[in-house]
């Protein structure tokens, strides 16, 4: 139930960024809703990651600890790619870092659950 929650938040706080960066120029109240809906997320993408942790922890510590800590920068670059495009200051390395993080922290995700389908 975890890994659904887990997965869920993590495809809204992409969704809801790309939405977010593409309306920006038309509307900054949705934009602004937007980036508080990420903000919603990322509090259920760390709860519910706390709960998996143990799953993982027992076989993988290194690599467990390497995805936390992945995690939270991929957090903490949507939030700098969000608080720049506000901003009106260049936000294109970002946004680079933004797609490297999220492919990255889903593919340690996935050798982590150790390529187990989900259904």
């Amino acid at each position: 139930m975890w890994l659904y929650i887990h997965l869920i938040s993590w495809v809204g706080i992409v969704v809801f960024t790309l939405v977010a960066l593409l309306i920006y120029k038309k509307s900054a109240k949705v934009f602004t809703i937007m980036q508080m809906c990420n903000r919603v997320l990322y509090i259920t993408v760390i709860l519910s990651g706390i709960m998996m942790v143990q799953y993982s922890f027992s076989e993988h510590v290194v690599v467990s600890i390497f995805k936390i800590l992945l995690g939270l920068a991929t957090i903490g670059v949507v939030e700098m790619l969000l608080i720049y495009r506000k901003k009106g200051k260049p936000s294109n390395l970002f946004f680079i870092l933004f797609i490297v993080c999220v492919v990255a922290t889903v593919s340690i995700g996935f050798y982590l659950s150790g390529g187990r389908p989900l259904f």
